[in-house]
């Protein structure tokens, strides 16, 4: 048998396995992360809300509302639409304001509908939401300044998603003297289908949602909204 040429001894034969092993490993690597990602966020279809493992809400639908550029993204509607509440799943603007009732921190109870003939807010919130904290100090301070006038909070603590200690906490902190309410079961985080946090929702002295605000608020926006609903 004739010997190779001492060239071709030496000449590797290029490691085809190794390449396509390789690739394989990369698209298993995708697919393990996709699938990692889309596990990450808890889907609530009655809500539209996401919550994600990191404790924030991500909105998902258009309804007409006043949105912080600081905060989360939806689609404002030029002409706010009327229908039924209770059967779009969604508050908006012009609408009656759902009425319900939730518990305070002192045990007591507290009805919106007791509200008639006053201007309301009702301000969705959680201890771990830094835009909440950081708006807080003008929510009481609109409230210590027009409370004469007719003008009341109703601060609906995320309660199934907080803890008790933090919202008592929170409360002695800021010297929340209005109404604090627990949405233990997220009963009321439902019917007003929340978006984000913070969440207000402005409501006149006929009951009628004036205006729905997602996102952190300046205390001049706070000032200019319940002037609004106090005309």
């Amino acid at each position: 048998m004739t010997d190779l040429p001492d060239q071709l001894k030496h000449r590797r034969t290029f490691p085809w396995f190794l390449l396509i092993g390789s690739l394989v490993g990369l698209a298993m690597s995708a697919l393990f992360i996709t699938l990692s990602f889309s596990e990450l966020g808890v889907l609530t279809d009655e809500t539209g809300i996401i919550v994600l493992s990191s404790g924030t809400l991500e909105a998902r639908t258009a309804i007409p509302v006043t949105v912080s550029t600081s905060a989360f993204i939806t689609l404002p509607l030029d002409d706010p639409r009327v229908g039924d509440v209770q059967g779009l799943g969604r508050i908006q603007v012009g609408q009656s304001a759902p009425d319900f009732t939730l518990r305070t921190l002192d045990g007591s109870e507290t009805t919106l509908s007791d509200f008639r003939d006053q201007a309301v807010l009702i301000n969705f919130w959680a201890t771990w939401c830094e835009p909440c904290r950081i708006e807080m100090p003008e929510i009481v301070r609109a409230y210590e300044t027009h409370s004469d006038a007719g003008f009341t909070v109703l601060a609906v603590n995320l309660t199934d998603q907080d803890a008790f200690e933090d919202i008592q906490a929170f409360v002695e902190e800021f010297d929340m003297t209005f109404p604090v309410l627990l949405d233990s079961n997220g009963e009321v985080l439902r019917l007003y289908g929340l978006l984000g946090l913070p969440m207000s929702i402005f409501i006149d002295r006929e009951g009628k949602i004036a205006r729905i605000y997602i996102g952190l608020m300046s205390g001049e926006q706070i000032d200019e909204f319940v002037g609004e609903i106090l005309e």
